[in-house]
């Protein structure tokens, strides 16, 4: 099992610090993390799943799989998309993130960070970094990226009637309400799926 080399291995690679790992999954102490690291003790099942979570990975990889020897891929930072009112999209390059293989197979995919926090509830803040699946189309109840005149937000998408709706995930912010006309006029178009986000830490 290498659940505590892989821990120490994606804690690091994050930037994270013990004690602030403890403090995230509601420990305490951060010996409980160190225990982990080095392989004396191992957590329940419901917290290894939140870790895979944080660091999205699947439980299967961060138990199974020494992930310290895996090849990874670089993905650019594109820009910034707000998760409230609509946010022009820098497209400049902003650097590069690594993700490992079962996340580079899904295709052309990029990242955008969060700047608002209309989708707080969906678990996607300011700083967080979304993964974006390049597609011109989303289904009902995923959450995209869309572009309206040029400027991107990211909510949950619903379809009624002819209307498609951006709906947040903050009861502080109004639904987007895009009529048949309104997506002809604003010049509507959908950047792609959110596939996952990394959660920013402070």
């Amino acid at each position: 099992m290498y659940f505590g080399t892989n821990l120490r291995h994606l804690r690091r690679k994050n930037g994270y610090s013990q004690p602030y790992l403890a403090e995230y999954l509601g420990y305490t102490s951060f010996t409980t993390i160190q225990k982990w690291e080095d392989g004396s003790a191992t957590p329940p099942y419901k917290t290894i799943k939140k870790i895979a979570e944080l660091f999205n990975v699947e439980v299967d990889d961060i138990m199974n799989t020494d992930m310290t020897v895996r090849n990874r891929t670089e993905i650019p930072v594109l820009g910034l998309v707000r998760g409230g009112t609509p946010i022009l999209a820098d497209q400049n390059y902003m650097g590069f993130e690594h993700v490992y293989p079962d996340d580079a197979a899904h295709g052309n995919c990029f990242y955008l960070e969060v700047t608002g926090d209309s989708m707080k509830d969906a678990r996607i803040l300011p700083g967080d970094l979304i993964y974006v699946r390049q597609q011109d189309y989303l289904d009902n109840g995923d959450i995209g990226v869309v572009l309206i005149d040029n400027e991107a937000t990211v909510k949950y998408i619903r379809y009624k009637d002819d209307n498609m709706i951006l709906e947040p995930a903050n009861e502080n912010y109004s639904p987007i309400v895009l009529s048949r006309q309104d997506l002809q006029d604003k010049q509507v178009r959908i950047i792609g799926k959110v596939l996952h986000n990394r959660i920013k830490l402070s």
